[in-house]
Parts: structure tokens; sequence; C-alpha cells
């Protein structure tokens, strides 16, 4: 019988706490994804400090394969982090993960008197009867209401960086637009939702702009 010189990893196991990838790397991955409340995608760590940047170079922007694998060696290392984030979440389908770590963000947020609703329908706006927002904070005691839009595609300075936001600016400015006056939206844009004070201090003005004694009652 011809020898099998190939390597058996049952013969020789993988030492204890290491793998293909530096520990330092999964934890800082681990630290980031809990910074923004979602397992951060390789787009998201443009937003992030710079470290993040090392860890999109190596790991998303290299291809073939190595971010999935980057992200199961972080699941195995933090199972609480799955390895792909669902959209999905307590029955709603949000549109990207920049929305869905804005509820996250919002919902330990809202005081007993203020209301959340999630895609509700916006009437009265510019280009058509009826639309849908992301999110909408309303008090229960006087039913003024607040709408909150998740930019996910741009940041604050609404520059295109690259064809898909190019392609998409103009339907993105139509629809922040097309709310009447009275009822202009909270804007959280992709870097303020990377940065955890930011995206706060907007969903506090949301919750402020419905209940002056919001934020005192959730305390």
């Amino acid at each position: 019988m011809t020898a099998d010189y190939r390597f058996d990893p049952l013969q020789f196991p993988m030492p204890g706490r290491t793998g293909l990838f530096p520990r330092r790397d999964i934890d800082l991955y681990a630290e980031l994804s809990g910074l923004v409340g979602v397992c951060v995608h390789g787009f998201m760590l443009a937003d992030l400090e710079r470290k993040a940047w090392d860890l999109r170079k190596k790991y998303w922007q290299s291809g073939e394969g190595a971010w999935a694998v980057f992200r199961e060696a972080v699941h195995q290392c933090y199972p609480h982090l799955p390895a792909e984030e669902k959209l999905e979440q307590d029955g709603y389908d949000f549109d990207s993960l920049y929305e869905l770590a804005v509820y996250r963000r919002i919902k330990p947020m809202l005081p007993s008197s203020v209301k959340l609703d999630v895609h509700p329908v916006v009437k009265g706006c510019s280009f058509q009867e009826a639309a849908f927002a992301d999110f909408k904070v309303s008090s229960t005691q006087s039913g003024k209401s607040c709408f909150i839009e998740v930019v996910g595609l741009f940041d604050r300075t609404f520059t295109a960086y690259c064809s898909m936001q190019k392609e998409r600016k103009d339907e993105t400015l139509r629809r922040l637009h097309r709310y009447p006056t009275h009822q202009r939206p909270i804007l959280i844009f992709k870097d303020r939702v990377c940065a955890p004070e930011q995206v706060v201090a907007a969903l506090r003005q949301a919750i402020e702009a419905v209940a002056e004694d919001g934020l005192r009652t959730a305390a």
C-alpha cells in the first residue's frame, strides 16, 4: 500500500486557543460588533476606527471566501455572534444591518409613554400618496409622533463614493424630500450608526420630540 504523506489533523490537533486568525483580530471584531449592536459586515468597517480598516483589508477586501471563514472563526470564539447576521428580528424584515442596529438601539431607550412603529405608513407625501418610513415613535398620551429615517447608503456628507451610491443618490434624496414639511424625519446616516454616542443622541431627539418627560420617565 502506498504511504499517505498528507497532513492528518487528527494526528496533530491544533494547540489550544489558536487558529487560522490572530486572536487579537477576532477579539477586535467582537468589540466592534458590540459597539455597533450588530455583527458588522465588511462594508461597515469603513465607518469605524482605524484598526477596523485593517480587518477590512485583510479579510473582507481579499475575497476568495476569507470573510466567511473569518466570521465562522469569530462565531467559534464568541457563540453569541452568528457567522451571518439575519435581517429578520421580532417578526420584522429590515432592509439593512444599519436599520437593524438602530432598531436594537432604540428599543431599550423607549419610555413607557412612547411606542415604536416599524415601517409605518407616511401619509401626505410628495411624489406619492403614501409611503413607508423606517421607524416612528409616538406618544401614547398625546398622539404626537416623529419619524426616523436610516440612511444606510450614505454618510452625513451625502457624498457618492461608489457606483451604487451614484445610482441611488437621486432616489434617496426623493425619499427624504417626500415628507410633509410638518413631519420632517430625524436622519441617521450610516456613519452615525457606527458611532454610539451620535446614534443615541439622534434617537434621544426623536423621543424628546414626542414626550418632553420621556427620557426622565424611562430613567
